[in-house]
């Protein structure tokens, strides 16, 4: 009898923690539902006609006609290029000065002990500025300098906002790496850029490839500065499709459409280096 007793209790406990456990997952499942629910329902409107998406509904006849329209549109195309350009090339220069800028902060020989932690406090203090602080003088001197309306001039504020994340980021993980290595290395006589460039990337080679997703996503997002520093020849996708609907009228199944084309390199990117960017973004946070 005692052992019958243990073992229904056994088995209540077991049975309760399976409970709890479907709840819990079930919970997940609509939460993320919920989630989710606003891009699914963008994507599948892509799908529909304007007559279909006037009136809101799950199940429809669905028609690539949408998606042909959209995608004939070489004004669109024009603006996916200069999107892909800024993502490409800012990201690109931000991690060529980040990187050695974290390098530095950690392992160069600066000329106070302490100016390596005074600066990486500013990187970091930089990151929560604001566009809207500094666009007034941002314009300004852009307008002096004949940067208004240039992809170059987009490009180089991009790169001002974003290299203090890759520092702030790449600084973490070089922080992390054991320091004998580099003693060793002096001993050896190697220089601190073939340090940097033999030892320190290759062991974060996660953190870096973490921040040039995360910079990467930021720009290809990145609406307030393309909005207020270029023309039409060269903005960017999130400038076009708030003015969609200036140029193309309330169209819902179109601006659908290009909402997911626009979205869709991200969660593309996001989802086959998900991965390696949970990874970085966790290693990187928690020393000892």
């Amino acid at each position: 009898m005692e052992n019958r007793s243990i073992q229904d209790v056994q088995k209540k406990i077991h049975r309760n923690k399976l409970i709890r456990k479907i709840l819990l997952t079930l919970a997940v499942y609509l939460i993320a539902t919920l989630y989710f629910f606003p891009i699914l329902y963008m994507f599948l409107s892509g799908f529909k006609t304007e007559a279909q998406a006037v009136s809101p509904s799950i199940f429809f006849t669905p028609t690539l006609e949408t998606y042909a329209k959209v995608l004939s549109n070489s004004t669109m195309w024009g603006y996916l290029r200069n999107s892909l350009i800024q993502v490409v090339g800012a990201t690109t220069i931000s991690l060529l000065l980040g990187i050695p800028a974290a390098f530095t902060l950690v392992f160069g020989r600066l000329k106070h002990r302490d100016s390596g932690n005074k600066y990486y406090l500013w990187f970091i203090t930089t990151i929560l500025l604001p566009p809207v602080a500094v666009l007034i003088p941002l314009f300004t001197w852009f307008q002096q300098l004949r940067l208004i309306n240039s992809p170059w001039g987009l490009m180089a504020a991009y790169v001002g906002f974003h290299t203090p994340i890759v520092v702030w980021m790449v600084h973490s993980f070089f922080s992390d790496l054991p320091l004998e290595i580099f003693e060793a290395a002096d001993l050896d006589g190697t220089s601190k850029f073939q340090q940097m460039r033999l030892i320190a990337i290759p062991l974060a080679r996660t953190g870096i490839i973490s921040a040039a997703l995360l910079v990467a996503v930021f720009i290809w997002n990145e609406f307030f500065l393309g909005f207020n520093l270029t023309g039409n020849p060269t903005a960017t996708l999130p400038v076009y499709m708030s003015r969609f609907r200036e140029q193309q009228g309330m169209f819902v199944a179109q601006l659908s459409a290009s909402s997911t084309i626009a979205v869709l390199p991200a969660i593309i990117l996001g989802w086959m280096t998900q991965k390696a960017l949970v990874k970085g973004l966790t290693m990187g946070a928690v020393k000892g």
